[in-house]
């Protein structure tokens, strides 16, 4: 179920632990190099911690015992889908409020852990914030959705690459 997306995940997250620790300090100069090694390292340090802000989501809704699914695939861009009709606002609230507290716990970390001098930090932190508007633009709403509203928002769709060709095509031929 979520074992390879786990397994996934964890190998990336060693992978990005030894990348900081081997060349996080390159990226505190101000050439070629410390901009390429910043912003690679930077970049792929936002893609761990949209991971996190993904797995603090599953591990809301698996204390929930929310009705809800592992990605179809690795390749699937969220770890999850959450069916909205067999769950209750509690369940939804849960699995909503976890994600908060985990990029809650990105930000904490990315502004008071990584070193000020490296590029990857300062990148790694203008993702956090980006983070944190997209929960303030997009997540937001549907939490006070299933509080005002009497349903939960209908957020039953597999985000991956095929469903967003998809939705593009279908977009074009209209």
């Amino acid at each position: 179920m979520y074992a390879p997306l786990l397994l996934r995940d964890l190998l990336f997250a060693a992978l990005l632990l030894s990348l900081w620790v081997l060349f996080a300090p390159l990226s505190a100069g101000s050439d070629w190099l410390a901009d390429f090694v910043g912003t690679g390292l930077g970049l792929l340090t936002a893609l761990g911690f949209y991971l996190f802000h993904e797995w603090g989501h599953v591990l809301g809704g698996l204390l929930g015992r929310s009705k809800m699914s592992a990605a179809p695939s690795l390749k699937a861009i969220a770890l999850f889908v959450y069916h909205s009709d067999g769950n209750s606002k509690a369940q939804f609230l849960l699995m909503s409020v976890s994600g908060f507290v985990a990029t809650a716990l990105l930000v904490w970390f990315a502004f008071t852990q990584l070193n000020d001098q490296y590029l990857a930090t300062r990148i790694a932190r203008g993702f956090t914030l980006v983070q944190v508007f997209l929960l303030i633009v997009i997540e937001l709403p549907l939490v006070i959705w299933a509080v005002a509203g009497k349903t939960l928002p209908p957020i039953d769709a597999t985000l991956d690459i095929t469903t967003i060709k998809g939705l593009l095509a279908n977009r074009r031929n209209q």
